[in-house]
């Protein structure tokens, strides 16, 4: 098979005011998204909202979204399961929908060792229709516990050949990326970057073959990643050097401040009708947005109000 490479943007789940999902904005902002040049996309993982929503909002949020891209482009779909058998039921759940990967949190209500995670990734990956993506997302507070050490994430790729896929964000994450790249082999093993891009020069010096950030204004990162694989690197890093200061703005102050920035922007755009985030939320900072907008419009990227 062909692994997934490049940037796969992970959905937020826009909500109309009463906090139930817009599924007519959720379908503009993946054709927004795919009109950009987004290698594919991912649905209900921590941009999503998805620790928010409830088991039936899950599944139509990957019903509308797989409904509008037609196969046009690879899917991941997150999962956020508390047990192996939770695991099993709904990557069989998903499966109608042909997920490239499903990007699959650890359990994590209570503190287990790590032999029982890698165990429980191993029997999944064994179990599941489609390939599985571990992610590691330890600067989340509920996921702390399930920080895996890169020996245990080279045993889980060493044991089941249908776990292809490592998510890792989080403080450290390009000295994980690299040692990490050393232990997998490459023709079957693809590692990914996160948190909205912030350290993604770090990571793709690293190892990474990608990334999963947010929505909104991908076409730095599709440009970045098409140099980088072309070993353009002078002028991958000299886009995401203009870049950074909107991705420190979006994605430097806290998950939820990057929900509020993001679904703000695509209001403002016009692409949502609403920019709820559900409760309880962070705080809003209007302020802040406001200056998001500006240095948006002086971007002149297509969210940008006068590119629309």
């Amino acid at each position: 098979m062909n692994l997934l490479r490049g940037i796969f943007p992970v959905l937020f789940t826009p909500f109309d005011t009463n906090g139930q999902i817009d599924a007519d904005s959720l379908r503009r902002v993946v054709r927004f998204e795919l009109e950009g040049g987004v290698n594919g996309l991912g649905v209900n993982g921590f941009a999503s909202e998805a620790y928010k929503l409830s088991d039936a909002e899950r599944l139509h949020n990957v019903e509308i979204v797989a409904a509008e891209v037609a196969g046009s482009a690879p899917l991941i779909v997150g999962m956020a399961p508390g047990s192996l058998e939770t695991a099993i039921e709904l990557a069989n759940l998903y499966a109608p929908f042909n997920p490239a990967a499903l990007m699959t949190l650890p359990p994590s209500v209570m503190n287990y060792d790590e032999s029982a995670l890698v165990d429980f990734y191993v029997a999944l990956g064994d179990a599941s229709p489609a390939p599985i993506m571990v992610q590691q997302s330890p600067h989340y507070p509920g996921y702390s516990a399930g920080g895996l050490s890169v020996d245990s994430l080279a045993e889980i790729a060493a044991r089941c050949a249908n776990v292809r896929y490592f998510k890792i964000e989080g403080p450290g994450s390009p000295a994980r990326v690299a040692e990490l790249y050393q232990r997998v082999d490459h023709a079957q093993v693809t590692l990914f970057g996160g948190v909205g891009g912030i350290a993604l020069q770090d990571e793709l010096r690293a190892g990474a073959a990608g990334l999963l950030p947010g929505v909104g204004f991908n076409e730095f990162f599709v440009r970045v990643w098409a140099h980088w694989e072309q070993g353009e690197t002078d002028i991958a890093n000299s886009i995401l050097q203009t870049a950074q200061p909107l991705v420190e703005a979006v994605s430097g102050h806290g998950h939820e401040h990057s929900l509020h920035a993001r679904k703000y922007l695509m209001q403002r755009a016009g692409i949502i009708t609403h920019a709820t985030v559900r409760r309880p939320m962070a705080k809003l900072n209007t302020d802040a947005l406001e200056a998001l907008g500006k240095l948006v419009d002086t971007l002149g990227l297509r969210i940008s109000r006068g590119n629309l």
